[in-house]
């Protein structure tokens, strides 16, 4: 049954960059069990103990599948379609169930993601740790400046003879503060939030590619879609004000 079109509500840096940055531990996660179960299960296969190792396996991806659902439902807004368990369904067999595993496309598609999420996933770990960090600390080489002329103070004081050099041959740190080095530092704070503006677009655009990734292999078939509770139904032949459409509405 096709559904009226609902508005999401978009998702946030913090949001994109906390998702990037749990893609790493998740996807190691995801895929050492996806790899080790299925190499497991295939090579005792003759052995007859590789189906049930093989069962808990696709059945293991399968829940790993819905926790990826949701920290990207929760994160990044991101809306799947939903297929409700049918709970008055009689119960079958263990090999009935296995088969209606291996049938199901969403089986394979989310064993797929196990394993590309991986490189996918440290990919966005490493540049939403790397570029936010880079940043920050070219934006605040006024207060660095000012930092290592306080500790350089200090372990003169201590009869050690040290200098620093920030930016070598540009601004380097000695025993007193030095105006000229001081307002040099201040060439960080524009390349700094231009490098900031210029990361936050790079990292939401990866995160909207990891989401549309995790959407096109994560979604249950066609089904109907549950909004968020911050999405609103509106529709499309009235204003009239937004209400909330549950899964118990036709």
């Amino acid at each position: 049954m096709k559904m009226p079109p609902f508005t999401t509500q978009k998702s946030t840096t913090a949001g994109n960059i906390a998702f990037l940055l749990l893609s790493f531990p998740l996807s190691l996660f995801y895929f050492i069990l996806t790899v080790t179960g299925l190499a497991l299960g295939v090579s005792t296969l003759i052995l007859w103990i590789g189906l049930p190792i093989l069962f808990a396996t696709l059945f293991l991806i399968r829940g790993m599948a819905e926790v990826e659902r949701r920290v990207a439902s929760t994160l990044l807004h991101v809306s799947f379609p939903y297929r409700p368990y049918n709970h008055d369904a009689p119960q079958k067999g263990f090999f009935r169930r296995f088969a209606n595993v291996l049938r199901d496309p969403l089986t394979w598609t989310s064993t797929i993601y196990m394993i590309v999420k991986l490189p996918l996933g440290i990919l966005s770990f490493t540049l939403a740790l790397v570029l936010p960090v880079v940043s920050i600390a070219v934006t605040a080489l006024p207060l660095v400046y000012l930092v290592n002329l306080f500790v350089n103070l200090i372990l003169l004081k201590s009869g050690i003879q040290s200098s620093g050099e920030i930016i070598p041959y540009f601004i380097e740190v000695h025993g007193q503060f030095d105006l000229v080095m001081f307002a040099r530092s201040f060439i960080g704070v524009p390349i700094g939030l231009a490098l900031w503006f210029a990361t936050r677009s790079l990292l939401n655009g990866l995160a909207i590619l990891s989401g549309e990734i995790a959407r096109a292999l994560l979604s249950q078939g066609e089904a109907y879609t549950i909004p968020q509770p911050d999405q609103f139904y509106t529709s499309p032949m009235t204003q009239e004000k937004p209400h909330v459409y549950t899964a118990h509405e036709g």
